[in-house]
């Protein structure tokens, strides 16, 4: 049996070149890439949410035992406060100092010592 085939059936044309393709997968792992960091993202913002609303709740439990602590005449409210004034300003201080530091080791590179094979 002889099959025919015009001259246009035999030569096969394909819908899309190498290079397309390789684009296409390229474009594929960016699309997967953004969901993966878009579903991180929302998983930080969740967390950042929930660790606001605990600090939240730890602040208005600290305020309302300083009140209590001032009604009962325990703790004198000004000098409380002179002194968290000078607590944070020394955390300013030492985070101000650890990042010049930081700085500073960045900005050098270390020297080597030449090596001659003798």
């Amino acid at each position: 049996m002889i099959v025919v085939q015009p001259p246009s059936v035999r030569v096969e044309v394909p819908s899309t070149t190498p290079h397309e393709e390789h684009l296409l997968e390229r474009m594929t792992m960016l699309e997967n890439t953004l969901a993966r960091l878009a579903e991180r993202l929302e998983q930080a913002l969740k967390l950042l949410l929930r660790h606001s609303e605990t600090a939240y709740s730890n602040h208005a439990l600290v305020k309302s035992l300083i009140e209590i602590l001032n009604e009962c005449g325990v703790v004198d409210n000004g000098k409380l406060e002179t002194m968290w004034r000078a607590e944070c300003t020394k955390l300013k201080e030492s985070a101000a100092h650890r990042e010049r530091n930081k700085g500073r080791g960045k900005g050098r590179k270390a020297k080597r010592k030449a090596t001659t094979n003798g």
